[in-house]
């Protein structure tokens, strides 16, 4: 497949989007959430004229946001309330996983369920149900992911998503570690929606969790490779491995030219992602992509 660009039918969800971030920044002030709202839509009508992928157009629509509010991160007690959920969902989920690698592997994937559109508690209300009855994945490549750990990697990244997805991620991280040189959690480098930081890590009390931590040098959601840093680049250039948590990780690293093999796993979230893969609503993915070495 190539390289996504946009789904017309986003429009609906950056717009919900948009309205609920515009609000929350504004607090009380409905002129401000309108002005905020309005100038959103126009970021938006212009990254549907340059057929963006969704997550290049809700970082433009954000950043729209955060200059007529001036609030840098609209999402912070919502990250702080689901990070809190997700530590006791996630004790539940794994007292019914072992520590192989596709235990490991579903138990992050059920992270996943986590979505700024979604209450917390109704988005982690299946997790348990589905960590007990074990079989998880519409598609699964995790023997190919087997495969390439066996190879030793010398540099490994994990790319997260959602703040409280990082507690589904520590015995994954854990497990990689022992087979990986090094093992690099990569975050987000500023504010976007409830994507994990630098800045929820330390509020956790997780900043030493992790023996090496970067970020990909930009306040938005997924890879959008224009705006990543020189650094994050540089990383992923001399990555032997990436395993990339999300949807907006998926759109905007999927079918792109990328000298290391990819692991995307997520959960199929929204009707333009399921009418891509031809996948059944709310079905977990663990797809591999090969690295494209030039």
């Amino acid at each position: 497949m190539t390289a996504i660009q946009s789904f017309p039918q986003c429009q609906q969800c950056l717009r919900e989007m948009a309205r609920a971030s515009s609000r929350l920044a504004a607090g009380q002030d409905e002129i401000l959430a309108q002005r905020a709202q309005a100038s959103a839509e126009s970021a938006l009508q212009e990254g549907l004229r340059q057929q963006l992928s969704s997550p290049a157009v809700a970082n433009r629509m954000l950043r729209e946001i955060k200059s007529i509010t001036g609030v840098e991160d609209p999402y912070a007690e919502f990250k702080v309330k689901e990070m809190e959920a997700a530590q006791k969902a996630c004790a539940q989920a794994a007292k019914y996983l072992k520590n192989d690698l596709t235990s490991l592997v579903s138990l992050a994937a059920l992270g996943n369920s986590l979505d700024f559109f979604e209450n917390t508690e109704t988005a982690l209300r299946g997790v348990k149900k589905q960590a007990a009855a074990g079989y998880l994945f519409q598609h699964n490549d995790i023997v190919l992911l087997e495969k390439a750990l066996a190879q030793k990697p010398k540099l490994m990244l994990y790319l997260s998503d959602n703040a409280g997805e990082i507690y589904f991620d520590l015995p994954l991280y854990d497990y990689l570690r022992g087979r990986a040189e090094r093992v690099v959690l990569v975050v987000k480098g500023g504010p976007a929606l409830n994507d994990l930081t630098r800045a929820e890590l330390a509020t956790a009390g997780l900043s030493q969790r992790f023996a090496e931590l970067a970020d990909t040098g930009l306040a938005g959601v997924g890879v959008e490779w224009p705006q990543v840093s020189p650094d994050f680049k540089s990383l992923v250039v001399q990555a032997d491995l990436v395993l990339a948590k999300g949807m907006a990780n998926f759109e905007t690293l999927y079918g792109r030219e990328l000298k290391p093999p990819v692991f995307f796993l997520f959960k199929v979230k929204c009707q333009p992602i399921r009418d891509y893969l031809n996948a059944p609503p709310n079905s977990y993915w663990a797809l591999w992509q090969e690295g494209r070495p030039k």
